[in-house]
């Protein structure tokens, strides 16, 4: 379709354009998605409004002046699936409504799933399953889907899910009402489906608690619950077989695993405090106050508990990281030097510090001892000023 530009602007790598009788729908407007497509064969990335004003982001750069004319193709596909979600949630509304008295407060669509906030404070499974399983029997009968314009003052005589406002009914404006037979009557400005049965399937992907009394469920429906049906049954299938059983047992092999999986990691933990220990017996019957040691984050971190030098630098390598702990010494004023002399990203206290290396150990070794005598020697020349005052 052909629109006239009313402004336009050049961005840093995008094009801003105002057209003038905006026949785009707006990102957010009425909680749906915004139109897709493109301006001249340059892809739509955003629909705004501005006042009267509606304002589509493209990718590059269009050279025309006010006055012109832009081509917009629209993506008849997301507008499709666009009112497949919307008249979901009108249904799904609709049904919590009337089976368990929840109002729906907040509506929101995504590009992946959509949510509904409802006045609810509990929402057990079963409950759940009831609403999902009215709303696809609705679906399967296959329930005409009506919209009709009409003036305020008659939509607001109506019995509609939500009430209009007085400041509508005063108007005199039109309001477009959508009907699904037998179930809802709601004002809506939205794109919607001719009947029930281009919903295909619905289903409700999550719920969690939201702010007070209200509870957000997370759903899909058309083709999104179809690819959300296939990726969930790829991975089951992928599941099932590392696992090697079938569906309706992985619950139970998997809780299996969790609980193996903590016994194993309570035994690794004791296992890593007897190494820890022994090697720490070991670094405190040697001479030097820098010890460096490689091993395991476990055995690592573990070490300095049992370290019973007066004085020492203990610097722990496992992988990238290091871990810095001692006992007169500033990790601090270590870090700071390390930096001058390689390249490692972290920080450190007085008494503890971490950061990342991934150059070769001899040389790590080699500067941390360095940056301990350095560190003693102005410790001796700071004493000895001292005592000559």
């Amino acid at each position: 379709m052909l629109e006239a530009i009313r402004e336009i602007r050049l961005g840093d790598s995008t094009t801003l354009v105002g057209i003038c009788y905006g026949n785009v729908y707006v990102d957010g407007e009425g909680g749906q998605l915004g139109d897709r497509g493109s301006v001249d064969d340059h892809k739509i990335l955003s629909v705004k409004k501005d006042g009267e004003l509606c304002s589509i982001e493209i990718e590059g750069f269009i050279h025309k002046k006010a006055g012109e004319t832009v081509d917009i193709e629209i993506d008849i596909r997301r507008r499709r699936d666009i009112s497949v979600q919307h008249t979901a949630q009108h249904l799904l509304s609709a049904v919590f409504d009337r089976e368990l008295g929840a109002r729906t407060v907040g509506f929101q669509m995504g590009e992946e799933y959509s949510t509904i906030d409802l006045t609810i404070s509990i929402l057990t499974d079963e409950m759940q399953e009831l609403v999902e399983k009215i709303s696809n029997s609705m679906i399967a009968e296959n329930r005409g889907v009506g919209i009709e314009m009409m003036p305020g003052d008659t939509a607001g005589k109506l019995d509609l899910r939500k009430a209009i406002s007085e400041k509508v009914v005063e108007s005199g404006k039109d309001v477009r009402i959508v009907t699904i037979e037998g179930i809802d009557k709601s004002a809506c400005g939205g794109f919607h489906v001719e009947s029930t049965g281009d919903l295909r399937v619905l289903k409700i992907i999550k719920r969690e608690k939201v702010k007070g009394d209200l509870i957000r469920i997370f759903f899909v429906a058309g083709e999104r619950a179809l690819l959300d049906y296939g990726r969930k049954h790829g991975v089951l299938v992928r599941a099932s077989s590392t696992l090697s059983c079938g569906f309706l047992d992985l619950p139970g092999r998997v809780d299996s695993l969790v609980e193996e999986v903590k016994e194993a990691k309570a035994s690794l933990r004791k296992l890593s405090e007897r190494v820890a220990e022994t090697v720490a017996r070991e670094l405190n019957l040697t001479d030097g106050e820098t010890i460096f040691v490689e091993d395991s984050e476990e055995v690592v971190s573990l070490i300095p508990k049992y370290l019973e030098k007066k004085e020492y630098l203990f610097a722990g390598r496992f992988g990238d990281r290091v871990l810095l702990s001692s006992k007169g010494f500033d990790c601090g004023t270590i870090v700071t030097y390390l930096r001058d002399k390689l390249e490692v990203k972290g920080g450190a206290g007085k008494e503890r510090g971490q950061f990342i290396f991934s150059g070769d150990s001899s040389l790590l070794k080699e500067h941390i001892h360095e940056a301990a005598v350095n560190l003693q020697k102005a410790g001796e020349k700071s004493e000895s000023k001292d005592s000559t005052q």
